[in-house]
């Protein structure tokens, strides 16, 4: 761990205790190659462990240079793979002389419950649903999960439904133009900003690796 974050990493454990156990604390290191979590508490509300890299989401904070104008982000929602509804915040840790972050320090609360309870009630009252502009299939929720290939089924499965597939359709039985439509949806989810994905669709589409690479020039 980078010697700044020492603290930081102690202060995961401390907020983790103090908040309870409803409350995820990750600490990124930025610093590192893989920049891993490095120190995490409560990691049964994403599934996550020290080592898992970061959510596409994360990486496209960094890629905008969001830390230039802004010290965290609030109140943004995200989900962890058994599909419970979190809302998170991140910090960026910034050193003076680094042109970039140092790390990232994330905290997800599941409100899950919360919601369900505010749907329930809002039924009770008569009072009509709306739902947030994330909720959307065009804008959805980012996913906490570290394996890249579980992300990917998820991606593809949203691209098929919004397509009209049904759930049990095979996706290598797509043709060339409507395997495109699904590399373009996994593009704009930035999927293959993630290390290993160009393999792990290619695969899943039952293409070659070049084969992608030419419907991503299409683009």
């Amino acid at each position: 761990m980078y010697k700044l974050l020492e603290p930081y990493g102690k202060l995961v454990e401390f907020l983790g205790e103090a908040l309870g156990e409803n409350v995820e604390i990750a600490l990124h290191d930025l610093t590192s190659q893989e920049q891993e979590i490095v120190a995490i508490s409560n990691s049964h509300i994403s599934g996550r462990e020290v080592g898992a890299k970061l959510s596409n989401l994360s990486i496209h904070y960094l890629e905008t240079k969001q830390y230039k104008d802004h010290d965290f982000v609030m109140n943004y929602k995200t989900t962890g793979p058994d599909g419970k509804l979190l809302r998170s915040a991140t910090y960026f840790i910034k050193e003076e002389g680094h042109e970039v972050p140092v790390g990232m320090l994330c905290i997800n609360v599941n409100i899950s419950d919360y919601e369900y309870l505010e749907s329930t009630l809002k039924r009770i009252l008569g009072i009509k649903e709306s739902k947030d502009v994330e909720f959307k299939l065009d804008n959805p929720i980012e996913i906490l999960s570290s394996p890249l290939d579980e992300m990917i089924d998820l991606y593809i499965k949203e691209c098929l439904e919004q397509m009209g597939f049904p759930s049990y359709f095979l996706v290598e039985r797509l043709n060339v133009e409507e395997k495109i439509k699904v590399v373009k949806y996994l593009q704009d989810k930035g999927t293959f900003k993630v290390k290993g994905a160009i393999v792990l669709v290619a695969e899943k589409l039952a293409v070659s690796e070049p084969t992608i690479y030419r419907y991503l020039k299409k683009m």
